[in-house]
């Protein structure tokens, strides 16, 4: 009666963008440590690297990231029916995807800044449903986005070579990939434009030659992401949202 979808797995680009991550943190390492005693890394991290960098008025980067992703449900007055296909549980799991794209920063004051970041995202986010007849089936949704985010970045005092951040703003988002047009009208199908509000916090490290800063960043969906259609998965949501924890790498 109804088909099991039990992928769990995450997206093979993934392990791709693992050993990049890696590669580029031993690269930082060898950087900043590379034939150097102790103390004379001490030294140098006590002065102060890329002195005039914050004067610039305008900043360009690239970043990596690897995000932890849901769809949030909130059920519809069909949920948990008297009928024996009814749904009594649904459920949202988190699933591993990643994001790449680049970074463009407006100096407003000394404390801040403006920032664009154009991306590309990989999700993949599962609905678990259990019917009253204890039948239980997964539904995927593997999704490629565009995204733009806009946001403010309130920073710290410089102290050495560190920088504390907070982030917040607004993420537009539009799925770039044919993946809804694939999955058939009886199966769980989700929109294709979403927009997010976006905060988080991080550490901009300056080396020598580049600034790297670590940021965690939490997502919320602000627009119901659920396609109407006449099947039980949908009718049994009345709404989904995205909810999404993010790592993220940039390097400027």
């Amino acid at each position: 009666m109804f088909k099991s979808n039990y992928g769990h797995k995450c997206p093979l680009h993934l392990q791709k963008v693992i050993y990049i991550i890696g590669f580029l943190l031993i690269l930082i390492h060898q950087i900043n440590g590379q034939d150097a005693s102790f103390k004379e890394r001490t030294s140098k991290w006590s002065s102060n690297n890329l002195p005039y960098y914050d004067d610039r008025r305008l900043h360009y980067g690239f970043t990596l990231g690897l995000n932890s992703t849901r769809f949030k449900p909130t059920f519809s007055k069909n949920y948990f029916s008297n009928e024996e296909d009814s749904v009594v549980s649904v459920t949202g799991t988190r699933t591993t995807g990643f994001t790449l794209g680049f970074i463009l920063n407006l100096k407003l004051t000394d404390f801040l800044d403006l920032r664009l970041l154009p991306t590309v995202a990989f999700y993949q986010r599962d609905m678990n449903f259990v019917f009253k007849n204890s039948f239980t089936t997964t539904q995927t949704t593997e999704s490629t986005f565009i995204e733009i985010p806009l946001m403010c970045k309130y920073k710290s005092q410089r102290r050495g070579n560190f920088r504390m951040y907070m982030v917040g703003g607004l993420k537009a988002a539009i799925e770039a990939g044919a993946k809804k047009k694939e999955k058939k009208d009886t199966e769980l199908r989700s929109s294709n434009f979403d927009l997010c509000i976006d905060y988080g916090f991080g550490l901009d490290i300056y080396y020598p030659l580049f600034k790297f800063s670590p940021e965690i960043r939490f997502s919320h969906g602000l627009l119901n992401m659920l396609n109407k259609d006449d099947n039980i998965y949908s009718r049994s949501i009345q709404r989904i949202s995205t909810h999404t924890i993010s790592l993220f790498l940039h390097f400027e």
